[in-house]
């Protein structure tokens, strides 16, 4: 029979049991120690320092080794490693074989950044101590960088930065599906209750990021509702093209929430006429009688960068630039600064000379107020946590809740580290460059060898190369569109998807030289037929002549010894 001295006794046991230390929880412990940060950092100074010439991080990267990597770390330890430097050593060897080195001058892979250090440092302090951009209640101070990376940019493109907002997300995709969500609900704000109507079209183009497409299937829009706007020549949106498309789907009954368009393009870094399209969408407003305005995205993740040109004296030219690369430094400026024309627009740090990791994306909108339309409410009533003392709750309109400080902590950094005349060096840096990869091809004066965007005005070059049998007649390709011509270019992209796979075999897995890719469909032939391309897209801001150059020696020599092992010498 208990009693009440019996009762405290319990409780005071029971107490004693509670606060007793848990077995092995100072191993637990030691994984959250910060010890190991100085120790990590100096390992990565310590590979990158090795490698700074080196496109990737040795090492294989296989079916076969992806198979044993997988049976070792699909094995869930029991006991907690003693030592975090070592496991984080060693997953970095097994792991981080064939990672890309983006700073390296001679990796020309793709449109990745080579981070700066001030970036990468904030990016990593904001994941190590957890920071929330969710409220100034979950993150301080750090809410402030997001501001102040948006005003920068509403800045740098003449927007109103008192009328304006940004917000940084998951990524240029999210930049695309954040503007056709914002475009469908603000003509149609029930849709946030009854759901997507179907009677819209959303318009985009040719050559267009695949991510717009994705963004109508998540959205639950459907791919199928896409208004595909054809190229020109130029791979800028063709604008008799578009107005017949949107003429003939608003007559049919559709309403156009949003014209996506380019801001520049992955491949050719084109800038749609952003006056003209603007100009067209309220001659449509116009002459249909629409009771909505459709709204201008454009996708400027890549293209944003020329911004930084804004008052450059180009006749002083005080980085001295060459003269023909600043002309189209000048006209790409020139195009991109009418953002301010739009409605939305992206930009992704993570890309070019951004400068920042990994997320990294940012979504502008010119009038803060159409923001609310984000809401899944028309009155924002979120739970206490978001807002009930907060100054500043993006949590009202973004998709992500437990946003990460990291990206805008990076942006703002890269801003600080790289100033304005940092930007424009680097960028400018990279085009020049590559009219010196055209030029050097040119001078070559090789016939199975052409250039696919001669003329672009950005940094990146997309070479095709011709089996030496079928050369003489290139020209089928943009000329003719029977039969003989699509099987022209089916068979060359075959050559060249044999001798890309060659190359990478036998020199770029294991970083002798300059490394490159391939893109099977960049644009279309004129039979329709889809023309592959090699992509020559350096980003780092380490690239000089020599590696053009190098670039240049390293092609035509392995597809002499292709096409010699092919029987075609």
């Amino acid at each position: 029979m208990s009693n009440e001295n019996d009762d405290n006794f319990s409780d005071t046991k029971r107490i004693s049991d509670l606060s007793k230390p848990i077995t092995y929880l100072n191993r637990v412990r030691e994984q959250f120690a910060i010890g190991p940060i100085k120790a990590l950092s100096d390992l990565l100074e310590e590979v990158e320092g090795d490698l700074q010439n080196v496109a990737r991080v040795p090492g294989k990267y296989n079916k076969d080794t992806y198979s044993q990597l997988l049976e070792k770390y699909t094995v869930f330890p029991v006991d907690s490693s003693n030592d975090p430097t070592n496991l984080v050593r060693d997953i970095l060897k097994d792991l981080f074989g064939g990672v890309p080195l983006w700073r390296s001058p001679n990796l020309q892979y793709n449109v990745g950044a080579a981070v700066n250090r001030v970036s990468s440092a904030l990016y990593s302090l904001a994941l190590d101590l957890n920071i929330f951009n969710i409220n100034d209640g979950l993150s301080g101070n750090t809410i402030i960088a997001e501001h102040a990376v948006t005003q920068i940019l509403s800045e740098l493109a003449d927007v109103d930065h008192k009328n304006s907002c940004g917000f940084f997300t998951f990524g240029g995709t999210a930049t695309n599906l954040y503007a056709i969500k914002l475009a469908v609900a603000k003509i149609f704000p029930q849709s946030r209750k009854d759901g997507i109507p179907r009677n819209i079209k959303i318009a985009i183009t040719e050559d267009s990021h695949f991510s717009h497409l994705n963004a109508l299937n998540w959205l639950g829009v459907g791919v199928g509702n896409a208004l595909v706007i054809k190229a020109s020549t130029d791979r800028t949106s063709n604008l008799l093209d578009a107005e017949e498309k949107l003429s003939a789907a608003i007559e049919a009954g559709y309403k156009i929430p949003v014209i996506v368009i380019n801001g520049g393009t992955t491949y050719d870094n084109a800038i749609d006429d952003i006056d003209a399209f603007v100009l067209l969408r309220d001659s449509l407003v116009k002459i249909y009688g629409l009771d909505y305005i459709p709204q201008i995205h454009v996708d400027s993740v890549i293209g944003w960068a020329w911004l930084m040109f804004k008052d450059y004296d180009f006749e002083k030219n005080t980085l001295g630039i060459e003269s023909n690369t600043l002309v189209l430094l000048k006209k790409q400026y020139n195009k991109i600064r009418k953002v301010n024309k739009a409605d939305s627009w992206g930009i992704d740090f993570h890309k070019g000379v951004g400068s920042c990791p990994i997320p990294c994306s940012l979504v502008m909108i010119n009038k803060a107020e159409t923001a609310s339309f984000l809401s899944y409410n028309e009155k924002v009533d979120t739970h206490q946590l978001a807002r009930e003392f907060s100054e500043f709750s993006p949590v009202d309109y973004t998709l992500e809740t437990s946003r990460p400080a990291g990206a805008a902590l990076a942006a703002l950094g890269a801003i600080r580290a790289l100033g304005k005349t940092g930007y424009q060096a680097h960028l400018g840096n990279l085009v020049q460059l590559n009219q010196l990869l055209r030029q050097l091809l040119l001078l070559k004066k090789r016939n199975d060898i052409g250039i696919l965007n001669k003329n672009s005005p950005g940094y990146v070059t997309m070479i095709r190369i011709y089996p030496p049998g079928l050369a003489p007649v290139k020209d089928i390709e943009t000329s003719d569109s029977d039969k003989d011509a699509v099987e022209y270019t089916e068979k060359v992209n075959v050559y060249m998807k044999s001798f890309f796979k060659f190359d990478m075999e036998n020199r770029m897995k294991y970083s002798k030289g300059v490394e490159y890719s391939y893109s099977s469909k960049y644009i279309p032939a004129f039979s329709g037929a889809k023309m592959g391309a090699l992509k020559f897209y350096p980003t780092s801001p380490y690239i000089c002549a020599e590696q053009i150059q190098e670039a240049v020696e390293i092609l035509l020599r392995q597809k002499d010894v292709f096409d010699s092992m092919n029987g075609h010498a």
